[in-house]
């Protein structure tokens, strides 16, 4: 897969800020189909990702980015927010790759603009909220390889048998 240069300041992993309420409108419909993710949405997912992405057009502390593939649709989204106690901690609130894209790096590339968005911004550090389903041990993995230590653990958090993992990394200024 080919990704576009932008002219978004993420030219590193050919990513756009969402922008325009069109551009939300399209992350947020990328982020609610069907089997994306490897477990159900909870009803909070489901609220986040409808009303987030428009919500952080223009905001300096949240953001959401995405990438198109070589058809022009969205292939990956990423989101990131300050946290609610607005301390300097971000969350990422989306991370999401189509299934056809997974394993070339996009990932990798998505996370590091992401950890790049936390420094500029002078955060303290990146939180990012996992499932401890199966499926997500690609990601796992993924978060180990950049630096993320896996701080908690919170059982039967999604949904029954399917607990939450947080993984931390702190932002060296």
């Amino acid at each position: 897969m080919s990704l576009p240069k932008t002219s978004s300041g993420a030219e590193k992993c050919a990513a756009q800020r969402v922008a325009t309420l069109a551009e939300a409108e399209e992350v947020s419909a990328f982020l609610l189909q069907p089997n994306l993710f490897g477990t159900p949405l909870t009803p909070g997912e489901q609220e986040e990702f409808k009303t987030h992405p428009a919500a952080a057009i223009g905001c300096a502390d949240d953001g959401y980015w995405f990438v198109r593939n070589e058809g022009g649709s969205i292939c990956a989204a990423l989101g990131v927010r300050m946290n609610v106690e607005r301390t300097g901690i971000f969350e990422v609130s989306a991370l999401a790759i189509q299934s056809s894209c997974r394993s070339q790096g996009l990932g990798r590339r998505l996370l590091e603009l992401a950890l790049g968005f936390v420094a500029a911004s002078k955060g303290r550090g990146l939180l990012f909220e996992t499932s401890s389903d199966p499926s997500y041990a690609p990601m796992h993995k993924l978060l180990a390889t950049l630096g993320f230590k896996q701080v908690g653990r919170f059982p039967d958090f999604y949904y029954p048998g399917e607990d939450t993992l947080w993984y931390y990394r702190a932002i060296e200024s």
